[in-house]
């Protein structure tokens, strides 16, 4: 029966088929360690079996990966050609994708192609384990995750919906840990994970000292750290600690002490690192470390700014205080679709994101405290008052507030209508009834709903009208002019209808009408609308009609224009336009601002002139003559060209006024721009603001412009990152014995990688629909390097020498432009990344790509591609490798070819030499070597630590991503060499730093190599009794306990005489043969030999001695958590035998200072082939001998 195409065996055949029929010829070359590397975790299996060669798998995901180049128009043929060149450039180690793609692309397994990725972590449960979930998922296909916790509020804070109080950002650390724990990576790994926190949140001491326990053993954490933070440190202050739910400050810290607490928990467990995020925020680079999420400061708005929702224009300040937790959504401009809400679809964009009537939802808004503000005005008008930081959309892009100069940037300001509230009902109940001064109950119809009627007596009410409050003569009144007869009679109706009896209407000289209501019920009901009993000077917009109706805006606006507005009109020229006069700017800006909701451009202009005396006489109620006295001051507001037609047609005037409007002979307009220049950014002092998360298009209109939403996150939430290496030691040649690098075919391989990595995002199966979504809007890739070590060794460039500085930023330069080209190239052939038009990343050419390069860590793909990791210097020069086979096992010794080479070259190789090299992994103490040999081939802990922090931060100037770099620390280092190195980073420009004491992730006692003196060890004083030792008996019964270790399950036999004393322990762990049954083996057979040596101390007392020494001996990875936590195989030994007897551990003592002298620590045992080159790389551990990796 034919196999199903949906079937394992289906996919199997047309693999091995599909290798067969179309593999090219070219084959790779390939160290022992990668192969069992590849055959253990990446190569295709079946049944337990590897079905598969390292030539079929790079072919496997060549041709996986260029199947997206048919999306784009290639042929069959061009496709095939272009699959070939991807392989060859893999089977040649010239490149190699992350872990992920090699081990998934082609498999047909539904596991992506993806190595890092990051995740968003809300401030409510649901948003809380909504991100374990997408972790979990995440971590089973094969990928990474990285978290910013700062959003969570602080321990011991409220919590509304239980009445509670939180438990703080740490303990829901430990949740992720413990959820990462129990999944396996696509069978393959156990997840990773990247946690942030600001520097200035809370719970950031907690945070800072998580992993001094060693339960923390599934993350990586880091503090990112602020400018203003910094700024403290320098000068010896104090920095304010915000309540991430308030954005209030709760409370001040020594920036020095926190500092101080930073860098002894790095001294002791290589965490925290640092990120320093205002410098990321403010640079092109990407605004994250590549190991994950980072979030942003947050630039804000005060309370007054008027945001455009789907409920009309709300004030920041209410939208905070009735939508924390989202609820509404927010206006977005419509230029912005284009590029931030369409994605390729292989033939035609499709809408990446729901757009309903022009709006999105948030997702939360807070109150962010005090902080500096500015005052931008534009020249039509517009104002805003935010941060300096505040990100403003300009014709150059996104731009900081503070950064806007007069004449040189022009603002967007919204481009099309936007809503009004669908919700007929006032923004507060009216009652019918109402009990006045003398006591009785009185009985009125005022309106409960908006109307346009109701906005048509708002707006002559503001425009003609006055309120008086506060007294006993309270009064709303109304004044009409000759020509307003049927507006008097209209608004005349109404609010005699509303108050319940008819009023007279008084004529007053040359024509004019008042119209005069005395009751406080019908006062305050305007008051509560918005309206202020304020002069001429000093009206506004009444604050109810922003959240009012459409029909009750246009009621309002008719009104006012038709009130004090005017048509300005010559015939002769299509110049007519619409004003609107008023003796308050602050009137005119809230009208220009419903009428650009309504798709209406205005601008307004200062009017005002010196103050003039009797403009016209009068008579005051008792008779008194009066001069009225002119201040000169005066607003226009006029509407023009386009929008002087859709004023016609959307609001008009009412009467002789829309008649002359009509009349109007031209009807042609030339094309609105919607932006206008900036004429001033002032400051405007400390005041409170607001910060809202639009988390799709990150926009909003505020006061009419268009503005970046305030709680942004640069990585946007569910976004991935792919990447791959050059292995930089590839390009270098020699000629006459003479090497340089090859940069012309490094040209190629890079154009070649770039398209590589684009076609990446074509094909890959993400695991979440939002990721998808996001990483095709963004499509970042990241190219970076590895074989860094490598190369220097092979241009004879010691690591410590400016030469290698130099080259590195050359180096890295020349990827950049060439990696940024190619971007460009493939925008012209595929279009540009949808969010291209509208992103913060400023490019001269379209890019395909929004970052092209980063360094991330190489782990397992640099022992595939044969070659140092990443950027770092190489931990051994050479180390020992055994491969078991049915003969036996071998011992492989491997040494760097490069310094191989060098000893041919030079004249001092030989095989005694190169016999010495591998026993001891360093040239430190080998005679015979040159100076010039030792001055090249140092080994990672030979390097001083600022050179690790100098060779990061050239890397980082041409990279638009993070850089993935361990700053190596010696086992001796002291607590102010860490702090250094934090503090030379911050002056090299690093954006992060990620520092590593050797020795720091636990007792560290094993080495590459021999030799050395135990110097300074005490002398053994008293002499061990040489009467003979006691001889086991034929027969003993016992006990054998399982017990779970860092290095694998265990299993601990106590035999015991027949009087019940303990006389022997056997010690199980790893396989048969390896160093770490052979420790195992070693730590049984030294207890029994304690235990049945003559002593004066009995068996049991000698036992309790034995558990005294092995217990809480650190490892470099415990396992358990609590009080069942376990450090190392000494420690789960001794665990089990106070077990035994019925003791426990007892206290965990003081860290000790190793002795110095003897054996410089090198590797630690790894688990999987037990020997001591267990090494930490790029943030994580990985087996030079088998390749095992840990992350």
């Amino acid at each position: 029966m034919a196999a199903k195409e949906s079937s394992p065996r289906f996919s199997y055949v047309k693999m091995r088929f599909m290798n067969a029929q179309t593999r090219p010829s070219k084959m790779g070359r390939w160290s022992e360690p990668a192969l069992r590397v590849l055959a253990e975790r990446y190569l295709s299996r079946r049944e337990g079996k590897v079905i598969e060669t390292p030539e079929e798998m790079c072919w496997r995901v060549a041709r996986t990966i260029a199947d997206a180049e048919a999306r784009f128009g290639r042929s069959p043929a061009a496709s095939q050609e272009i699959a070939t060149a991807f392989y060859d450039m893999m089977v040649e180690g010239q490149f190699l994708p992350n872990s992920p793609t090699l081990m998934n692309a082609g498999k047909d397994n539904q596991l992506q192609y993806s190595a890092c990725y990051v995740l968003p972590v809300g401030d409510s449960m649901e948003e809380i384990f909504d991100s374990v979930k997408a972790a979990a998922i995440i971590h089973q296909s094969g990928g990474g995750t990285g978290f910013a916790f700062s959003r969570l509020r602080p321990k011991n804070d409220f919590v509304r919906s239980t009445g509670g109080r939180a438990s703080g950002p740490v303990s829901f650390l430990k949740v992720f840990n413990s959820a990462t724990e129990a999944v396996k990576q696509g069978g393959t790994r156990r997840g990773a994970n990247m946690g942030v926190l600001r520097v200035d949140h809370p719970d950031i001491l907690e945070f800072v000292e998580c992993k001094l326990d060693g339960a923390m053993t599934n993350f990586n954490i880091s503090v990112a750290v602020t400018d203003s933070f910094m700024a403290a440190l320098e000068s010896g202050g104090d920095y304010d600690l915000i309540n991430p739910r308030t954005g209030m400050a709760v409370a001040r810290l020594s920036a020095q002490e926190v500092f101080d607490r930073i860098v002894r928990a790095a001294w002791r467990t290589g965490d925290p690192g640092l990120v320093f995020i205002d410098r990321i925020n403010a640079s092109p680079a990407n605004p994250t470390p590549a190991v994950g999420l980072v979030e942003a400061t947050n630039p804000c708005l005060t309370g007054e700014a008027l945001v455009a929702t789907d409920r009309g224009l709300m004030r920041m300040d209410e939208l905070v205080e009735r939508h924390a937790a989202g609820g509404v959504a927010v206006k977005i401009d419509g230029r912005l679709l284009p590029a931030r809400f369409m994605v390729w679809e292989g033939t035609h964009n499709v809408p990446l994101v729901s757009y309903d009537n022009g709006c999105l939802p948030i997702s939360q808004a807070i109150c962010s405290g005090e902080r500096e503000t500015v005052r931008l005005r534009t020249r039509a008008g517009f104002e805003l008052v935010c941060t300096p930081d505040h990100r403003v959309m300009t014709d150059r892009g996104w731009m900081a507030a503070g950064e806007l100069k007069s004449g040189g940037h022009r603002v967007w300001i919204q481009s099309d209508p936007g809503a009004f509230a669908s919700d007929r009902r006032l923004p507060f109940d009216v009652a019918t009834e109402f009990k006045g001064a003398n006591g009785r109950s009185y009985r009125h119809a005022l309106p409960s709903i908006w109307t346009q009627e109701l906005g048509f007596v708002l707006g002559w009410l503001i425009g003609d009208g006055w309120l008086r409050a506060g007294d006993r003569n309270c009064r709303v009144g109304f004044s009409f002019g000759p020509g307003d007869a049927t507006m008097r009679e209209r608004i005349h109706g109404a609010v005699d209808e509303w108050y319940g009896h008819p009023t007279r209407a008084v004529e007053r000289p040359r024509g004019v009408w008042h119209v005069s209501y005395h009751g406080k019920f019908l006062v305050d009901f305007f008051v509560r609308l918005g309206v202020r009993p304020a002069r001429a000077a000093d009206k506004v917009v009444p604050a109810s009609i922003f959240g009012a109706p459409p029909e009750a805006v246009i009621g309002f606006l008719q009104a006012l224009f038709t009130a004090d507005g005017t048509v300005r009109d010559n015939p002769k020229a299509n110049s007519a336009w619409i004003a609107l006069t008023s003796k308050s700017a602050e009137l005119l800006r809230g009208v220009q601002i419903l009428l650009l909701n309504l798709g209406i451009k205005s601008r307004i202009f200062d009017r005002s002139r010196a103050p003039r005396d009797c403009i016209f006489a009068y008579r005051a109620v008792r008779g008194a003559p009066r001069a009225y006295r002119s201040d000169g001051v005066l607003f226009e507001l006029g509407i023009f060209g386009k929008s002087r037609e859709v004023f016609r047609r959307t609001v008009g005037f009412l009467g002789a006024k829309q008649e002359r409007l009509g009349r109007i002979r031209y009807g042609g307009f030339y094309a609105q721009r919607f932006s206008d220049p900036v004429v001033s950014v002032e400051p405007a002092g400390v005041r409170r603001v607001y910060d809202l998360t639009e988390p799709q298009s990150h926009s909003m209109i505020a006061n009419g412009l268009v503005v970046h939403q305030c709680g942004e996150q640069p990585l946007l939430p569910n976004e991935a990152c792919n990447l791959g290496s050059l292995n930089v030691a590839r390009f270098a040649r020699e000629q006459d014995g003479l090497w340089s690098l090859d940069w012309d075919e490094l040209e190629r391989v890079v154009r070649l990688a770039v398209r590589f990595l684009d076609d990446v995002i074509e094909v890959n199966p993400y695991p979440l629909a939002a990721i998808d979504a996001m990483v095709k809007a963004n499509r970042r890739i990241g190219l970076g390097v590895m074989g860094w070590a490598d190369l220097l060794f092979a241009l004879d460039i010691p690591y410590d020498s400016e030469e290698a500085l130099a080259l590195a930023g050359r180096l890295m330069a020349f990827i950049q432009d060439i990696g940024h080209d190619q971007s460009a190239r493939l925008a012209e052939e595929r279009g540009p990344f949808p969010n291209y038009e509208r992103s913060i990343y400023e490019r001269g050419r379209a890019l395909r790509n929004s970052t092209v390069t980063t360094i991330a860590p190489t782990g397992t793909i640099s022992m595939i591609a044969g070659c140092s990791s990443g950027i770092e210097p190489v931990f051994a020069l050479a180390f020992e490798h055994r491969v078991k086979g049915v003969d036996g096992e071998r011992v492989l010794p491997f040494v760097s070819q490069s310094f191989e080479r060098f000893g041919r070259q030079r004249g001092f190789y030989s095989d005694a030499l190169m016999g010495e090299v591998a026993r001891r992994g360093t040239l430190a103490g080998i005679p015979g070597v040159p100076e010039a040999a030792r001055a090249v081939f140092k080994t990672a802990h030979e390097i001083h630590w600022s050179w690790h922090v100098r060779h990061q931060a050239a890397f980082q100037r041409h990279t638009d991503n993070g850089v993935s770099k361990t700053i190596n620390l010696p086992a001796d280092a002291t607590g102010q060499d860490v702090a250094d190195a934090y503090l030379l980073a911050w002056r090299e420009g690093c954006l992060g730093i990620t520092v590593f004491r050797d020795g720091c992730k636990g007792g560290q006692v094993l080495n590459v190599g021999v030799g050395g003196d135990a110097a300074g060890a005490p002398e053994a004083t008293d002499a061990l009794d040489d009467r003979v030792v006691r001889p086991r008996p034929h027969s003993l019964a016992g006990a054998t306990y399982r017990m779970e270790t860092p290095i694998g399950t265990a299993f601990v036999t106590v035999n015991e005489t027949p009087g019940g004393d303990p006389f022997e322990v056997f010690v199980q762990v790893g396989k048969a043969g390896s160093d770490t049954m052979a420790v195992a083996e070693a730590l049984g057979r030294l207890i029994s030999l304690v235990l049945r040596l003559p002593s004066p101390l009995s068996p049991r007392r000698r036992l309790e001695e034995v558990i005294s020494q092995l217990a809480w001996i650190g490892g470099g990875q415990p396992t358990g958590f609590g009080a069942a936590k376990v450090l190392s195989l000494p420690d789960a030994l001794a665990r089990t035998l106070g077990e035994h007897i019925g003791i426990g551990r007892g206290p965990a003592p003081e860290a000790a200072k190793a002795p110095e002298g003897g054996r410089r620590r090198v590797g630690d045992l790894c688990k999987e082939c037990g020997q001591a080159t267990l090494v930490y790389e790029e943030g994580c551990k990985k087996c030079l001998s088998c390749g095992f990796n840990e992350c």
